[in-house]
């Protein structure tokens, strides 16, 4: 409301923020240049966690013209399963994990020479330098002034902002330089080549007490950096990083991480937990305010049906192929919009810190098109589900094992589903859940498939591991519970009935021959990623969940 104590101020201090930055200068309309278009400036709104007020001041992106007001846009974050791998090592080596973040972080990036951006001036406000003092003066609505803003930094809006940004940072990063020490090496960032947003360093340090051997992890999520170091005392790493960044940026330290991207982060009993709590209460809020049904005599909303103790129920493969099947003039345009934006909420947890919702929300992803009311009655049984377990998460500890994975598909619909999963720090580091691309004539072909997609991310994160500074020190294990793709992994064995098989099915066989994978047999009741494969009852679905989640 307009009216509403500590908008205006808030919208006072976003303004001096952009003066303060020289985010434009104003021009004559006239100035204009021949063939480029006036943005409109517009405001953005948001209550904070705490409570606070935050207007942002936004370039409407979305009227820029591509090829004239910019031409690159990609701008690189922290993937997810780089955070999980990162949390693990935190829990693997007991690594101190902080959060700081950028104070209006855009701003203090550059534009490229032809990118400046012309905007009408700030609605409701102006800058100017008053005594030499720079002070807020209104615009009065309709007041005449012909004037533009010609943007000159990345402002929140523009398509370039981010890449503007992330090119601003990151030189910085890789140029920045540790205290030299004993061993005459002078610490110095790396830049993963799997993640390019992920940066490290391993240096010797000196310290009263002697040399010691320290590890630096940094992470980059927009404005926000997630650091992991060995030691925080005032000779180490840490304290040389943040001490440069601060003398640098206009930063600030928010202490032991404990969030980032909507996932929850603490340290409980020795391990670093994952969890996505609030988002969940969140979600429930959203798209269940009058809470869970009750079912029969109970009297709270808060108690589960017997059918919700798992996300899935047997039916739930039938329930999306007869959607799938549906005519497009029988969708419900309504139903339509609330089913993906439900089925899109709960991915975010599927993909981030719950694999145990993995298989039931992949396969309600195939009805995003067509969806009918009993497949969003399932994806509402999968968010009550979650509320029920909230309070579920990831759990990496300490262990000296090597990165294992294993493998399975599920040959009882059309197009099988691939199902894999790799553990790390005792917990799940990845996982996944997909819908095979071409339809499966046996269930060997369909194992293979499961095998040759599984073993693309076992090389992935082994690489990945292997560049932070920790090889495995074996071949990675892939294992499946199917003796004739285990054989096809390492023989070009059973020609008549393979024959058909696209090659590129048997990168698996590659990876096996190059000695960088090694495939051994598992029983089925022991293979963990027959978890996203099938909907399971509860009492193997939770103790796969036991082992997978820790």
């Amino acid at each position: 409301r307009r009216d509403e104590p500590g908008w205006m101020a808030s919208m006072g201090k976003e303004v001096l923020n952009h003066a303060k930055n020289c985010s434009w200068s104003f021009i004559p309309r006239a100035h204009l240049p021949r063939g480029r278009h006036v943005v409109r400036l517009i405001w953005v709104y948001k209550v904070k966690r705490d409570g606070s007020k935050k207007s942002r001041l936004c370039v409407q992106g979305c009227s820029q013209v591509a090829g004239v007001d910019y031409n690159q846009t990609f701008c690189a974050a922290m993937r997810g399963a780089s955070l999980r791998l990162l949390c693990a090592l935190a829990g693997r080596l007991g690594l101190h994990m902080r959060r700081w973040d950028f104070v209006a972080a855009y701003l203090q990036g550059e534009l490229l020479e032809g990118e400046v951006c012309y905007c009408s001036p700030p609605p409701g406000f102006a800058t100017a330098v008053v005594d030499g003092t720079t002070k807020l003066v209104p615009i009065a609505d309709g007041d005449g002034v012909e004037r533009l803003c010609r943007v000159e930094k990345p402002v929140y809006g523009m398509a370039q902002a981010g890449r503007r940004w992330q090119r601003s940072l990151f030189p910085w990063i890789l140029a920045w330089r540790g205290v030299k020490g004993s061993s005459g090496k002078v610490p110095q960032l790396t830049q993963s080549k799997m993640d390019t947003c992920v940066f490290f360093c391993h240096a010797t340090v000196d310290t009263p007490n002697g040399p010691r051997e320290e590890t630096l992890f940094l992470g980059c999520y927009v404005d926000d950096l997630f650091i992991l170091s060995s030691h925080q005392d005032e000779y180490s790493l840490y304290h040389q990083l943040t001490s440069s960044l601060e003398d640098s940026w206009e930063i600030e330290d928010e202490g032991e991480a404990s969030d980032l991207l909507s996932v929850e982060l603490s340290r409980e009993e020795g391990c670093v937990v994952l969890r996505q709590t609030s988002y969940i209460e969140r979600l429930l809020d959203t798209y269940a305010p009058d809470g869970i049904p009750v079912y029969g005599d109970q009297s709270t909303t808060l108690k589960s049906h017997p059918a919700e103790r798992v996300p899935a129920a047997d039916d739930l493969a039938a329930l999306v192929i007869s959607a799938v099947e549906q005519k497009v003039e029988d969708i419900d345009p309504q139903l339509l919009k609330a089913y993906q934006s439900l089925v899109g909420a709960l991915l975010y947890c599927a993909v981030n810190t719950r694999p145990d919702v993995a298989y039931s929300v992949g396969l309600l992803c195939r009805a995003m098109g067509k969806p009918t009311l009993d497949t969003y009655s399932a994806a509402l049984r999968v968010l009550y589900y979650l509320y029920h377990h909230k309070s579920v998460g990831l759990r990496y500890g300490a262990d000296q094992l090597d990165l294992s994975g294993m493998s399975d598909s599920d040959w009882a619909v059309r197009h099988s589903t691939t199902g894999f999963v790799f553990h790390y720090a005792q917990a799940a580091i990845s996982w996944g859940s997909k819908k095979q691309s071409s339809v499966a004539l046996s269930s060997c072909e369909a194992e293979i498939m499961a095998l040759s997609e599984a073993s693309k991310e076992a090389v992935y994160l082994a690489d990945f591991l292997s560049e932070l500074g920790f090889p495995a020190s074996t071949d990675v294990s892939l294992a499946t519970d199917n003796k004739g793709a285990r054989d096809l992994a390492y023989n070009p064995e059973h020609h008549e009935k393979v024959k058909h098989i696209e090659r590129r099915h048997f990168y698996i066989r590659e990876l096996v021959e190059q000695q960088r994978l090694v495939v051994p047999y598992v029983n089925t009741v022991d293979n963990m990623a027959d978890f996203f494969t099938k909907a399971l009852a509860a009492a193997p679905f939770y103790s796969f969940r036991n082992k997978i989640m820790n």
